[in-house]
This record gives C-alpha cells, structure tokens and sequence, in this order.
C-alpha cells in the first residue's frame, strides 16, 4: 500500500526525506507548511509533518509520539531580524513559508520577552535591506546566509518553554497511518545525521553549510519524553495568553 506523505517545503524536511533508505511505498510531496493539516483532513492512507499550532483548528488530528522536526538549540528554521536603535516593536513582519507557529507564537514571545503586543503582517516583496522587523521562514535563511545576522526563532521558543521547541508534527486523519508510519520508519532516524550536506544543498554558501554540520545534532526526528512534553507545553501557551478558550488534548499515537 503506498502512503502519501506530505511535508514542508524546508531543507528540514529533505534532510528527513533523505535519511529514508526506502521510499518505494511512499508518495512523497513537498507543500507549503500552512496548507498541509487541509491535505491530510479525511483522508485514509495520508500523513503530513504540520505545524504544531495547526493543531488548534484540526484537533480531531492523530500525532505521533515517535516522530517529527524539532529542535533543542541553536538551529532553527525561522530568524527574527531587528531594524536598528529602536525602543520598541509594534509590528513584525513575516516572510517565507509561514505558517501558523510564526504568526501566533512570534506574538506570545514578544509578550512573554519584551512585554509587547505586536501586529503580524505577512510581507510578499523580496527584502533588500532590513529596515524593518521581520522574521523570516524557511530556506531563505540558508539560501542567502540571512541567518548570520538573525536571532534563531527556535532557540528563543526553548527558552521560553525550557522544552525543545517542536516545529512540525506527523499528523494524520487516521490512526492506523500513524502507527503504519511509525513503524515503518521510525528506526530510519535513530542513527543520528550526515554532517555533509554538500550535496544535498548543492547550490548553498559554504557557510550556511557549514553551519548545518555544525549545528545538525540539534536537529530531532526521533521524539522522546522531552519533544513530547514540548508539543504539550507548546500548545498549552496559546491558551494561558487568551488567544484560544481551552486547552488543546493532543490525540497521540
């Protein structure tokens, strides 16, 4: 039975693609963060990595309690960059494959760090210089050395928990394609990652792949008690700052 598998459009998630030695049973497709919760809803043989805060509008959602993409350090798939000699923030904008975890964490941060509530607004033009706030999504970072000069939107999120700050969950409309998934593949990630990634970001600066080594071991597939308490504590912080009514009960499989 082939299962389809949708997951982000990051070099995360082709780093996780990559560390599959099988895929003759996969359909693999690569989609935009914020789309992918709609994909897998009702469908039977489907699973997707999805943004963690999806889960508060696809609560009837599985998720597996063996694998994802989080991280425990540094790296980071999102980078917050500040304009200069401000004193304080009123608007952030957001640029790249944003999806639900920059728009309504980025404003629990700012609250939580600096005391401020600020207003998201998503930015579509390329950005030449930054003369504004903005935090910006995906490979951008790395295609174009941007996260020299960024502060790691993870490394903020795990202070703030004090967990490792899961950016992507394996979701899926059933239960059984959890399981399925899991089992077929959740040994594939527990031998640890390449350190060369030279040519699986053939086109990148030797600096942002030299980073990517550097920095891999932060990089989680293979969930334990700590990634799960994350989601859990992830997902509870919407709730104490009054952006949802109750508390998400996650479906783990």
């Amino acid at each position: 039975m082939i299962t389809k598998f949708y997951v982000p459009k990051n070099i995360f998630s082709q780093i996780l693609i990559s560390e599959i030695s099988d895929k003759s049973t996969l359909d693999i497709e690569f989609f935009p963060a914020s789309l992918i919760a709609k994909e897998i809803s009702g469908k039977k043989n489907t699973v997707g990595l999805i943004p963690s805060m999806d889960l508060i509008t696809n609560r009837d959602l599985f998720v597996s309690s063996e694998i994802g993409i989080s991280f425990n350090a540094l790296l980071s798939n999102s980078y917050i960059h500040f304009k200069e000699e401000q004193e304080t923030i009123n608007e952030l904008l957001l640029k790249g494959d944003v999806s639900s975890n920059e728009v309504i964490l980025s404003k629990i941060l700012f609250k939580e760090f600096y005391d401020v509530e600020i207003r998201t607004t998503l930015l579509n033009r390329e950005v030449a210089d930054f003369k504004d706030n903005i935090l910006i999504a995906g490979d951008e970072n790395y295609q174009k050395e941007l996260f020299l000069n960024g502060l790691s939107f993870s490394e903020e999120i795990i202070e703030l928990l004090n967990a490792p700050y899961v950016n992507f969950v394996l979701a899926s409309f059933s239960e059984d394609a959890i399981k399925e998934f899991s089992s077929d593949y959740k040994n594939q990630f527990q031998n640890g990652h390449s350190e060369n990634f030279n040519e699986l970001f053939p086109s990148f600066p030797q600096s942002s792949l030299d980073f990517l080594s550097v920095n891999i071991q932060h990089l989680i597939f293979d969930f334990d008690e700590q990634d799960r308490e994350g989601i859990t504590q992830l997902l509870q912080m919407p709730y104490y700052h009054g952006l949802i009514k109750d508390i998400i009960d996650v479906k783990f499989v």
